[in-house]
């Protein structure tokens, strides 16, 4: 079901991406007409003209909001429907979930299901924060470096967090009603595997956790 939705999200953001071009296309000319009534010093439909112009509002809207149209890059099925699932979680909570892949991505580690729980894991706090926050946006994105590491990166708000140490201290959270044991289980599966690392940075009221997977060409 989630799929099917997908799909047919993107088949909408594809036409309005089509309505887009056609608009560029559209008002480019426009304003070659407004360059001729210009010279030919006809203020009158010089004006007229303008107005027609300024009026016209191509639909963009939604256009921001194409934030997984590059799923197709992730080519782990389990990593695929986690996504997928995640993001229309966001969605339902009025979040943007921004998923950043330019390129194939196929990890071959074959505790794939460590790395599904560990992405999880940092998606639900990314969203359970973000949730606190003024600013809606999640970033997860997918990059891979020298051919030999993928990195996973979740960024989300954070602007109460001052000390990213006391993320990983068991019992730890910032959230009412919670027992703060996600990060915690997320450090041991990471140090269950010889060849999953994880980093962390508080940058600009920002929270970044990057988890790296080598031993990938």
């Amino acid at each position: 079901m989630q799929n099917q939705q997908l799909q047919e999200y993107l088949q909408t953001m594809e036409q309005q991406y089509q309505e887009l071009r056609h608009f560029k296309h559209d008002y480019q000319n426009m304003l070659l007409a407004l360059e001729g009534f210009a010279k030919k010093g006809n203020q009158q439909q010089f004006r007229d003209y303008y107005q027609q112009l300024v009026q016209q509002q191509p639909q963009t809207e939604n256009l921001k909001n194409l934030t997984i149209s590059h799923i197709d890059y992730l080519k782990n099925e389990p990593l695929r429907g986690l996504i997928i699932q995640k993001f229309f979680a966001a969605q339902q909570a009025n979040i943007q979930l921004q998923l950043e892949i330019e390129q194939d991505i196929q990890i071959h580690n074959s505790d794939i299901l460590s790395i599904v729980r560990i992405l999880g894991i940092l998606l639900d706090n990314a969203l359970e924060q973000t949730a606190q926050e003024a600013e809606k946006v999640i970033q997860c994105s997918f990059n891979i470096i020298d051919k030999k590491v993928i990195e996973i990166t979740v960024a989300n708000p954070a602007t109460n967090l001052t000390n990213i140490d006391q993320l990983f201290i068991n019992g730890y959270t910032t959230k009412q009603g919670h027992h703060g044991f996600g990060l915690t289980n997320v450090q041991k599966l990471a140090k269950q595997n010889k060849n999953l690392f994880l980093e962390t940075e508080l940058l600009k009221q920002h929270l970044n956790i990057t988890l790296m997977i080598t031993g990938e060409e």
